[in-house]
């Protein structure tokens, strides 16, 4: 996969950006290829391990490949034109994304192929959808649409502008959050978009979001997939009908539960023979210490993906974010405060996991196992490393738990090499 380098001016106010360094651009900081311990870089610092990453953009196209599906990972999880690049390359058919201003900061970074997983909202959010896509002729995007008011909508936006580029609609069956609850309520939609008038509406297939089934108890999360997987087939029979001859789009699949996408959704896209399964999948790119890997390993334990890519998926997938953080003080119970806190890292599904310990540029101490992070401050973490003989100024290495809401506390991720050196800077556009 070809590492992008974009050159964009580098920004004193990001985290891990030295200060009076000379640097004027992300290229030329990546190119120093420093270390996150050596004492370049200012901490706290986000890294990406590029190689792993790499290596689990490799193992999620090969298996989308493998059961005939696509994949338009999300880029709500980085929020970085330079990974939207390198997953395009990759052979990625397009880059997801959450809502309006997310499709504008990829359009505007040259990516053209979009699909919006999301409805866009009423009639002002349909113009703005319009003022955006009138800089973007080329554009291909395909969006959810839910109610016959959200085609109307669109419909009155497009009425306005010959010259808009056409609109791709899925209609979203829902699953507790947005989408359609009912057969009627799909038909309704189908009816709204041929009645539209405007053959630039096109309906272009079904989407659903499978995560909001997820349930404590084993049983009733296949309760409620059973259910949902019924409602799609019956609502892409539908569209179906209604475009006989159309090559459609059948989209679902988040990072937890896409075997069941892959073995539910792929025969009926294959019987159809005329639809494509494209998935999402955004955080199992970046994996984590926490509730991400497990739910791989959960998936890989399930079994239905056939003995060979259950054992790779098991093995694959490895996490590929840390946190870099100073010893601050060493408190006399022998608490470690280190520079790090709820403004730098996750801590909605856990606190972030000690991993080494470095000294002078090295590792000095393995904290895996041994060491925890007890609590978090907005700008300190209190962190227990028994033995470890930590001292002042040591650097910790952290993984993270749930990548997303951790990079989002970043304006640049900074991707290192086999050999744990600065390869790359990449600048994120969390606004």
């Amino acid at each position: 996969m070809p590492v992008t380098r974009t050159q964009v001016p580098l920004d004193p106010d990001w985290k891990g950006v030295p200060p009076d360094a000379g640097l004027r651009t992300t290229g030329d900081l990546a190119a120093t290829g420093w270390h996150p311990a050596d004492g370049h870089l200012n901490l706290p610092l986000l890294s990406l391990d590029l190689p792993t990453f790499e290596a689990n953009v490799s193992t999620m196209l090969a298996l989308c490949q493998a059961h005939g599906a696509a994949i338009a990972p999300h880029i709500k999880t980085p929020m970085a034109p330079d990974i939207a690049r390198m997953l395009l390359a990759a052979g990625a058919w397009g880059v997801s994304v959450a809502d309006l201003r997310q499709a504008g900061v990829m359009l505007r970074s040259g990516l053209r192929r979009l699909l919006l997983a999301n409805e866009i909202g009423g009639r002002a959010a349909a113009g703005r959808l319009a003022a955006l896509l009138g800089q973007h002729a080329d554009a291909e995007l395909t969006l959810f649409v839910d109610s016959p008011r959200g085609v109307a909508d669109l419909a009155a936006a497009w009425a306005e502008d010959e010259a808009l580029p056409p609109l791709h609609l899925l209609v979203e069956v829902g699953c507790g959050r947005g989408g359609t609850e009912s057969q009627d309520e799909v038909e309704d939609v189908i009816a709204a978009i041929a009645g539209s008038g405007d053959p630039r509406l096109a309906l272009a297939g079904v989407a659903a979001y499978e995560g909001t089934a997820r349930r404590p108890d084993a049983a009733a999360t296949a309760r409620e997939l059973d259910a949902l997987f019924g409602r799609i087939e019956t609502a892409l029979a539908a569209v179906r009908t209604a475009v006989p001859e159309r090559a459609l789009l059948l989209s679902a699949g988040g990072s937890s539960l896409f075997d069941h996408v892959l073995t539910r959704c792929g025969p009926l896209a294959a019987a159809d023979g005329g639809t494509l399964l494209l998935l999402r999948s955004g955080a199992c790119f970046f994996c984590d210490h926490g509730p991400v890997r497990e739910r791989l390993e959960e998936l890989a334990a399930r079994r239905l993906l056939g003995p060979d890519w259950n054992a790779r998926i098991e093995t694959s997938f490895q996490p590929t974010l840390r946190l870099w953080g100073e010893v601050l003080s060493l408190r006399s119970d022998g608490t470690a405060i280190c520079g790090i806190g709820m403004r730098d890292v996750a801590h909605d599904q856990g606190l972030p996991v000690p991993l080494t310990a470095w000294r002078g540029g090295r590792p000095a101490s393995d904290l895996r196992g041994t060491a925890s992070v007890d609590r978090l401050n907005d700008q300190h973490a209190f962190v227990t490393a028994r033995g470890a003989g930590l001292e002042v100024g040591d650097v910790i290495e952290f993984g993270v738990r749930h990548p997303c809401t951790t990079l989002d506390k970043h304006g640049a991720i900074y991707a290192l090499n086999e050999r744990g050196k600065l390869t790359a800077v990449l600048h994120t556009c969390f606004g």
